[in-house]
C-alpha cells in the first residue's frame, strides 16, 4: 500500500514528537528522582512530613556557606516542626580542602556526627582554610566532637567515601547547579540563603 507523502509527513512528526514527549518525561522523572529527600539518610534533620522540603547543596570552604548555615540554624529554632532538609556535597575546585571536609563530613556521618561535624566545620572555617594539611586537623576535630578516629580514618581513606561525595556532585550538576550554597525548596532552586528563607518563610507563613 502507498502512502501519500502528506499521511508520511505527519507519521514521522508523530514519531518525533512521541519521542520527545518520551525524554522530556524521562528527564522530568530523573529530576524529580534526584529531588527526593531521603528519609533514612544520615544528612538530614528536621521533622518528617513537614511542608518544607529542603535540599542543599553546599561547600565547607565556601563563606557564603558558612553564613547560610547560620540562617539555617535559626530558622529551625523558628520553625523546626515544619522544615526538613538533607545535606549534598558541592565542593568546588576553587576551595583546595573542600573536598576533603566533604569526605570527612561523609565519614562523620556513618558514626551519626554529621550535623555536629558540618556545623563546627563552618564556624571554624576561617582558621582551617588557611591550612596547608589539613587531614591532622579534621580527625582531631571528629575526635573531640565524640567520633571514633580508627574507624574515622578507616573511613576516609577508603575510595567509598569520595564516591559518595562524587555521586552528589554529579547529582548537582544535572540539577544546574553552579554555585554554592544552592537550595530547592520543595523542588524550586534558589541560589543564596536570603532568598532560600523567604521563600521557607513565605510557605510557612501560609500554614
Amino acid at each position: 500500500m502507498k502512502m501519500s507523502k502528506s499521511w508520511v509527513t505527519i507519521l514521522l512528526v508523530g514519531i518525533i514528537v512521541g519521542g520527545f514527549s518520551v525524554g522530556k518525561l524521562y528527564k522530568e522523572q530523573e529530576r524529580s528522582a534526584r529531588l527526593t529527600v531521603l528519609k533514612n539518610s544520615a544528612r538530614v534533620k528536621g521533622t518528617e512530613g513537614a511542608p518544607v522540603r529542603i535540599i542543599e547543596y553546599t561547600d565547607f570552604q565556601c563563606p557564603a556557606c558558612s553564613n547560610a548555615n547560620a540562617l539555617m540554624e535559626n530558622m529551625f529554632e523558628l520553625y523546626k516542626e515544619k522544615i526538613f532538609v538533607e545535606h549534598k556535597h558541592f565542593p568546588l575546585a576553587m576551595h583546595p580542602h573542600a573536598r576533603r571536609a566533604s569526605i570527612f563530613a561523609e565519614c562523620a556521618a556513618e558514626q551519626g556526627r554529621f550535623w555536629l561535624f558540618q556545623d563546627v566545620l563552618f564556624k571554624s572555617q576561617t582558621s582551617w582554610s588557611r591550612m596547608v594539611s589539613i587531614d591532622a586537623y579534621f580527625s582531631e576535630l571528629a575526635v573531640s566532637l565524640g567520633l571514633d578516629g580508627a574507624r574515622l580514618l578507616a573511613c576516609v581513606n577508603s575510595p567509598a567515601a569520595d564516591m559518595r561525595v562524587k555521586k552528589d556532585i554529579d547529582d548537582g550538576y544535572a540539577l544546574q547547579v553552579k554555585a554554592t550554597p544552592t537550595f530547592f525548596v520543595n523542588g524550586k532552586m534558589f541560589v543564596g540563603g536570603p532568598l532560600m528563607v523567604q521563600e521557607v518563610e513565605s510557605i510557612v507563613g501560609k500554614k
